[in-house]
């Protein structure tokens, strides 16, 4: 979905063609055609998403030689109709940003609302005049990194949710607790939720018991002395007095969240072992910060690097740009772009974090970062560096090489 092609190449390229805008939706979906000299062919049509509807659809098109069917990509719903498209003789699938169709839908009639049919004709005309992205399945290995990033990107947002509830309960019926343990989902902390969840349920139960399960628990790291805070902070808990609902739902929360908690395992350990059959892998494992699950995320989200003909793009495709807003005397602050992809500006950001961890060309890029930029900041500028380092070593298909990467910062801390 990436291009390095203007506006006007990309509105040259498609003149001559029969055009159509779809509007999409789980049931029905909406088509406008536009005819090669940009005039309606038409009202739009609604057909129904199935392959009956597809076929009555593509019955009704106007004659042409060359179709050129534009798609907003949003959801889940206009795939289907675009792998059954790109089968057909003489048809481009392109994509348009849902963003761009609701911005210009009072262009036409100069009213807000906002419509099926009407879509549809915005986003013929939008590809009409060369406001899309062209668009190419992933296949193969590329295909299952994408699923397996998506996958990953909601099971992490399954352990976030449950890791937020058992939180939530922990601050109604045991306050104190998250005071005495740093962390409630270390092995002595899951131990005594798991055994003694709420306060009263601690102050019953022997306490030489109660150092005992911790030892065992923690393998000797934990003992007497916190288990003497755990019973001194329950003796005055104002949390609310439990019953054995509240037992059961934190049993429920405790299922959910190691649940998932084991999937995204699973599929981090998918993604390594996919990793292994992507050819051209081995020129990214030395650069600082990439691990393979950050390698697996950054392609599955990124697609094949070698794609992108400008580092800069792989950068935008991440949403790590920077942009700002002006008009006359007014300059407005600069601020990232964040229209890419989520999930790799994340990570990207993360191998970031773990390149300063330790002694290297990284960490020093980063202190000579420091002295004008802000320490979020400049994290976010290493990832723009290690992204576009990544895009060098992918492209070319040479191993990292941190005397070329980092030179300058070399060079100057030698002076």
């Amino acid at each position: 979905m990436h291009s390095t092609a203007s506006i006007d190449q990309r509105k040259a390229a498609v003149q001559g063609a029969v055009i159509g805008g779809v509007d999409v939706s789980q049931g029905w979906h909406y088509i406008q055609w536009l005819l090669p000299n940009g005039l309606s062919a038409g009202k739009p049509i609604r057909f129904v998403n199935t392959r009956s509807g597809f076929e009555s659809m593509w019955a009704r098109r106007p004659v042409g030689t060359r179709l050129v069917i534009g798609l907003e990509s949003t959801g889940v719903y206009w795939r289907p109709l675009a792998h059954w498209l790109r089968q057909q003789p003489g048809v481009t699938v392109v994509l348009v940003n849902p963003l761009h169709t609701r911005k210009l839908k009072e262009v036409d009639d100069h009213t807000p609302s906002k419509n099926d049919a009407k879509d549809a004709g915005i986003i013929a005309r939008a590809v009409a005049e060369g406001r899309y992205l062209p668009w190419t399945p992933r296949e193969g290995v590329w295909s299952e990194l994408a699923t397996l990033s998506v996958t990953r990107r909601q099971q992490k947002a399954d352990v976030i949710r449950w890791h937020n509830r058992i939180q939530g309960w922990l601050d109604v019926y045991a306050p104190e607790f998250r005071r005495v343990f740093k962390a409630w989902n270390g092995l002595a902390a899951l131990w005594v939720l798991d055994t003694v969840p709420l306060p009263a349920d601690v102050l019953a139960y022997p306490f030489e018991d109660l150092v005992q399960g911790l030892l065992a628990a923690s393998h000797h790291r934990v003992g007497r002395k916190r288990a003497q805070a755990l019973v001194t902070a329950y003796r005055d808990s104002i949390g609310v007095p439990g019953h054995a609902s509240a037992r059961t739902q934190l049993a429920a929360y405790w299922g959910h969240w190691r649940a998932a908690c084991a999937a995204l395992a699973a599929t981090e350990a998918a993604q390594q072992e996919l990793m292994a059959a992507v050819p051209g892998a081995d020129a990214l494992r030395e650069i600082p910060g990439f691990g393979p699950v950050v390698m697996a995320t950054l392609l599955g989200e990124l697609g094949n690097l070698a794609h992108y003909a400008h580092p800069q793009q792989v950068v935008r495709m991440a949403g790590l740009n920077v942009v700002s807003d002006g008009s006359g005397k007014y300059q407005g602050k600069t601020h990232l772009a964040k229209r890419g992809r989520a999930q790799a500006r994340q990570v990207a950001y993360q191998a970031a974090v773990a390149a300063i961890a330790h002694e290297g060309p990284a960490r020093a890029y980063y202190h000579e970062l420091r002295q004008r930029l802000a320490p979020k900041a400049a994290l976010i500028a290493l990832a723009c560096k290690l992204l576009r380092i990544a895009w060098a070593c992918w492209r070319h298909q040479t191993p990292y090489d941190a005397k070329r990467a980092f030179a300058r910062t070399l060079t100057a801390a030698a002076a």
